[in-house]
């Protein structure tokens, strides 16, 4: 996600709406973490910090509250603490979204302690071993923006208004400054193929369009998107009308709506990776991951025995990245402060480990066979296949795989 925009100042064509008949799946019960099921070591990062993003690399965006009001931004990187990230001249507090593998963050900055509710779209970009910071502001007349997320081609997207804590309208930062998105939709996301998730529509940037994903049967008041991944795969939750009244949901491109969970007051799905690995949390009581194909876990009951004892907190569960590495809030001990964890596999198999389960078998083989040929773009291309990341499954792909196989 580096931001270098390709003809973001374009102006976009009417969009086209497409509705498709989906299937709806029910996750299966919770298995039990056990043999062959993916264990994960801990590096704290800080006391105070909730991690809000993680790279291809495992850095991780974030923030932290010196006084419990005020917000400051940092960075982790390689499993090492958090550092604090530049304020520009004027500004007081900071406030990070995301970070792409180029290690771009972006997020807000304010001049006051109030960053979450009068926030200023920023984008901190790496020079050497440190930052440089860029105020990118809103659209004209608008008081308050935010930038949200950014992806490895050089889109950032965010929001504008009048409102810090409702920025309404959906914008698309440039070199030219913010422009509105078609529509002015709001968008959650946007991944490489320069696609936006706004709600359950997706906005594509190059041309303009939006595909709209029907939900599933029964009587829903709306869906909530959190997050979306280069197969256009996306996640957040789903609203009904009773008092338990959200549901964590996924949506994957050839299976249809899947429900992580039962219903809750407060719950959501919140990030999901190329392979279609989902994070999710219920309000004060948990935060799990829905693997594939394995299923639903507890993130503590990952957390390998060597690692001591960790308690994960129901927040904070909000990245994991292709390599399943899963940046959460823990804590050490009965006792030990709480702050923000990354949980790196420790038994993650050779190169061709598609599936994460620790060796390179016959299923991973199965879905790289599957994805044989596409490209990025391309319906049925598989990022998680594309072993050598030139952008294709091919021949390079399967040699590596079949040089690793039964390792």
């Amino acid at each position: 996600m580096n931001p270098n925009p390709r003809n973001a100042h374009h102006a976009c064509p009417r969009a086209v709406f497409a509705s498709v008949v989906v299937p709806i799946v029910l996750a299966a019960a919770a298995p039990t973490a056990g043999a062959g099921t993916t264990s994960y070591r801990v590096d704290f990062l800080g006391a105070g910090w909730t991690g809000t993003g993680i790279n291809a690399q495992g850095d991780v965006c974030g923030n932290m509250s010196p006084d419990g009001t005020a917000l400051l931004a940092g960075v982790s990187r390689a499993g090492q603490p958090f550092e604090l990230l530049p304020l520009p001249k004027g500004m007081q507090t900071s406030r990070a979204h995301d970070i792409n593998d180029a290690g771009v963050i972006v997020g807000a900055v304010c001049p006051n302690q109030y960053v979450i509710t009068q926030p200023t779209a920023a984008v901190w970009r790496r020079v050497g071993d440190s930052y440089e910071v860029q105020v990118l502001g809103g659209l004209p007349g608008d008081p308050y923006s935010a930038a949200y997320a950014v992806n490895n081609v050089g889109d950032i997207i965010g929001g504008s208004g009048y409102w810090g804590w409702n920025l309404s309208t959906g914008v698309l930062f440039t070199p030219e400054g913010p422009v509105a998105l078609p529509e002015g939709v709001p968008g959650s996301d946007v991944n490489d193929q320069r696609v936006v998730l706004s709600g359950r529509r997706l906005l594509n940037l190059d041309t303009g369009e939006f595909t709209d994903t029907p939900l599933p049967a029964g009587n829903w008041n709306g869906f909530v998107g959190a997050a979306l991944n280069n197969g256009n795969d996306f996640c957040g939750y789903i609203i009904g009308y009773s008092g338990c009244s959200t549901f964590p949901i996924r949506y994957r491109q050839g299976f249809g709506w899947e429900f992580l969970g039962g219903c809750a007051t407060t719950t959501s799905a919140t990030a999901i990776n190329d392979r279609g690995d989902t994070l999710s949390y219920y309000y004060t009581t948990a935060s799990g991951v829905t693997l594939v194909p394995e299923g639903y876990f507890m993130l503590g009951s990952l957390i390998d025995a060597s690692q001591g004892e960790w308690y994960v907190q129901w927040g904070g569960a909000n990245g994991i990245n292709n390599a399943r590495q899963i940046v959460a809030a823990a804590r050490q001990g009965a006792n030990g402060p709480i702050g923000a964890i990354l949980m790196t596999p420790l038994n993650a198999g050779a190169p061709g480990d598609l599936d994460g389960d620790g060796d390179v078998d016959q299923a991973d083989l199965g879905i790289l066979l599957a994805a044989f040929g596409r490209c990025s773009g391309d319906e049925g291309f598989n990022p998680a296949a594309d072993i050598d990341g030139d952008g294709c499954v091919g021949q390079g792909d399967l040699g590596i795989l079949l040089a690793n196989f039964g390792a």
